[in-house]
C-alpha cells in the first residue's frame, strides 16, 4: 500500500481497487487489516471494503463482516457512508466488480469498467 497524496481526514473518500482477484483478498488485507499499514499512512480515515450484498444474508458470517469494516455494496450503502458529517470515511470499491473476479487469470489485468461507472457519479454528486 502506498500513499501519493495526503488525504484530509475531515472529508469522505472513494477508493477504488484492481485488479479484484478472487475473493478480494488483496483488498481485505490493505483496507480490512493493519496489515499494510493503513492507519499510519492515512490518520484518521477508516476503510469499509464494499462487497456484494448477498454476504450480509447469513446472520453470523453478517456480523463477522461488519466488524470488519465490510459494507454492501448497493448505491445506499456507499451514499450513506459518504454523506457522514465530519468525514474520515472511505469506501473502498473493486472497481471492475464480479465480473472482474471472474475473468481472474494468472499473469492477466483485465479492467472490466464499461458499464460499471455509478460508484464515480456517486462520488462526484458527495463531493
Amino acid at each position: 500500500l502506498v500513499r501519493t497524496a495526503e488525504l484530509d481526514p475531515r472529508r469522505n473518500y472513494v477508493f477504488g481497487f484492481h485488479p479484484h482477484g478472487v475473493l478480494a483478498a488483496g483488498a481485505f488485507a490493505n483496507f480490512c487489516t493493519e496489515a499494510t499499514g493503513f492507519g499510519v499512512l492515512f490518520p484518521g480515515l477508516r476503510p469499509h471494503l464494499l462487497t456484494l450484498p448477498c454476504w450480509f444474508r447469513l446472520p453470523l458470517l453478517r456480523d463477522y463482516m461488519l466488524s470488519g469494516g465490510l459494507v454492501s455494496s448497493e448505491k445506499e450503502s456507499l451514499e450513506f457512508l459518504l454523506s457522514r458529517p465530519g468525514g474520515g470515511q472511505v469506501a473502498v470499491i473493486a472497481v471492475g466488480g464480479p465480473p472482474e473476479s471472474l475473468d481472474a487469470r494468472p499473469g492477466a489485468l483485465r479492467l472490466q469498467i464499461l458499464g460499471r461507472k455509478g460508484f464515480v457519479r456517486i462520488a462526484l454528486e458527495h463531493g
